[in-house]
C-alpha cells in the first residue's frame, strides 16, 4: 500500500517569459496578471486533489479579485526587505529593472519613450506565480497569488524542488535578483451546475467547500489600502443613492468578450474598467482637489459613453474649476461579481471617486475610485452585475496647468 503524500501548501508555476501584448498597455497586462492568477490557481488545485485520498473535483467560480501593483518595490507584502531564499545574500535589495537590461535591450527600442512604465520593463522578462491558501470557508476558499521576475539563469529551475536551492544559490553576473511586482487575493465560490434551460445556460447553487485540512492554510502576507470588498447599495432607501458627483458610460460588448458558458469572461472585466477609469480621468470626472488641471466652464454631462447627451441628462455635481489629474498610478484593482453578465444585456457602468482619499505614511494622499457594472433590460431598470474598485495616485510627472485657463479661472 502506498503511502499518500503530504499535502501542497505553496505551489510556484513554472517559469514563464512575459508576451509582447502582455506588457505593451496597461488594461492588457492587467487582464494579464488575471488570467496568469486564474491558471496558477486551477494547476495548483490539480495538484492538490492528486495528493488527497478520495477527493474529487468541485466545480468553483471566481466571486472577487483584489490585484495590487507594486510599483519600484524593494520590500515584500509584509513590508521587510524581499531577497529570494536561494540568494548568496539576504540582505541586498531587489532594485528595479534597469533601462538597459540586457533581457530589454533587444525590444526596447519601439517603446523607449515610455521605458518607465512599470509593464513595459516587465516584457519578456521571465515570472512565476507563487499560489497559497490563506482561507477555508463553508462554501469558498480565499487564495493568495505572488507574482515574482525570475532571474535569466534561474529559467530552468524547479521553484518547487527545495534541493535545488543550493545549485541556484548564485545568480550570474548579467542577472538581476527576483522581484515580487503583484500579489492578488482571490475568492473561489464552490457550486454545483443545474441543467442548461433552453437557451444553453446552466443555473448555479453553492456547494461546500471540498477542502477540511488546516494544514493547507498559509499565512496571509499581502497588504491592502482597501482589503475589504465593496457591499451592495440599498437602492430604496435614500441612504443607498449614488453620490451626487456619479456619472453614467454606456459600454458595448463584443463577441469576444464570451466564455463558453454564454457570459462575460471575468477577465474581461480589467479592460471594461479600465476603459471607464481612463475616460473619467480624461475628462476630470474624478476632481478631488488635487491635481495641475482644471474641470471645464460647462458642467459635465452625466451620458458620457455615447458622446451625444440628450437635453434631459442630468450634469455631474463637480464644481466648475475643480482640479484633477490624467495621469495616474494604479496601486489597487478590485473586481467583485454580483450577477453574471450575459453578452446580449446592454450594460452602463456608474462610476466616481470617493471624497475621503487615504493617507499614507510615505506616499501622496491616495484616491479612490468605485465603478458599479449593470445590466439594463428592455423597461431601462438596471440590474447589478459588478461591484469595482481602484485605488490610484497622482503621477509625479503630471503635465503643468494650462495657463490659459488659470487666467480664466482666477477672474471666477
Amino acid at each position: 500500500m502506498s503511502s499518500v503524500l503530504p499535502p501542497i501548501t505553496v505551489y510556484s508555476s513554472k517559469p514563464t517569459p512575459f508576451r509582447f501584448i502582455e506588457c505593451t498597455i496597461e488594461s492588457r497586462h492587467l487582464e494579464a496578471l488575471f488570467l496568469i492568477g486564474n491558471d496558477s490557481c486551477g494547476v495548483f488545485l490539480r495538484k492538490l486533489i492528486t495528493r488527497l485520498p478520495n477527493h474529487k473535483h468541485t466545480p468553483d467560480v471566481s466571486r472577487s479579485t483584489n490585484l495590487k501593483i507594486q510599483y519600484n518595490s524593494n520590500t515584500n507584502d509584509n513590508g521587510t526587505t524581499f531577497t529570494s531564499p536561494s540568494l548568496a545574500n539576504p540582505t541586498a535589495p531587489v532594485p528595479f529593472f534597469s533601462a538597459t537590461s540586457p533581457i530589454n535591450k533587444k525590444f526596447a527600442h519601439p517603446l523607449r519613450i515610455q521605458a518607465t512604465a512599470p509593464w513595459h520593463r516587465l516584457g519578456h522578462h521571465y515570472y512565476r506565480t507563487e499560489t497559497q491558501i490563506v482561507h477555508l470557508g463553508k462554501t469558498s476558499i480565499r487564495l493568495q497569488y505572488r507574482y515574482f521576475t525570475v532571474p535569466r539563469s534561474q529559467t530552468k529551475r524547479d521553484f518547487n524542488d527545495r534541493s535545488q536551492d543550493a545549485q541556484y544559490s548564485q545568480l550570474a553576473p548579467e542577472d538581476e535578483p527576483e522581484r515580487q511586482f503583484a500579489t492578488s487575493i482571490a475568492t473561489l465560490a464552490f457550486v454545483e451546475w443545474g441543467q442548461p434551460n433552453e437557451h444553453g445556460h446552466r443555473s448555479i447553487k453553492s456547494a461546500p467547500c471540498p477542502y477540511k485540512d488546516r494544514a493547507l492554510i498559509v499565512e496571509q502576507t499581502a497588504k491592502f489600502h482597501r482589503p475589504e470588498g465593496l457591499s451592495k447599495r440599498e437602492t430604496a432607501s435614500s441612504s443607498g443613492r449614488r453620490p451626487d458627483h456619479a456619472f453614467k458610460v454606456d459600454l458595448p460588448l463584443r463577441p469576444s468578450d464570451i466564455d463558453q458558458l454564454g457570459h462575460v469572461t471575468n477577465s474581461r472585466y480589467a479592460l471594461l474598467l479600465h476603459d471607464v477609469l481612463s475616460h473619467g480621468l480624461e475628462k476630470g470626472y474624478y476632481a478631488n482637489g488635487s491635481g495641475p488641471l482644471r474641470t471645464p466652464l460647462s458642467p459635465l454631462p452625466v451620458h458620457s459613453g455615447k458622446g451625444v447627451n440628450s437635453p434631459s441628462d442630468a450634469a455631474v455635481d463637480i464644481p466648475i474649476g475643480s482640479q484633477y489629474y490624467k495621469n495616474a498610478d494604479i496601486l489597487e484593482f478590485y473586481v467583485g461579481y454580483e450577477n453574471e453578465l450575459k453578452i446580449e444585456d446592454t450594460i452602463v457602468v456608474w462610476s466616481w471617486v470617493e471624497r475621503e482619499r487615504v493617507i499614507t505614511d510615505n506616499e501622496l494622499p491616495l484616491d479612490v475610485v468605485v465603478f458599479e457594472f449593470c445590466a439594463v433590460d428592455e423597461q431601462g431598470q438596471e440590474r447589478l452585475i459588478s461591484l469595482c474598485r481602484t485605488v490610484i495616485r497622482e503621477r509625479l510627472e503630471n503635465l503643468a496647468p494650462e495657463p490659459v485657463l488659470d487666467k480664466v479661472y482666477a477672474k471666477i
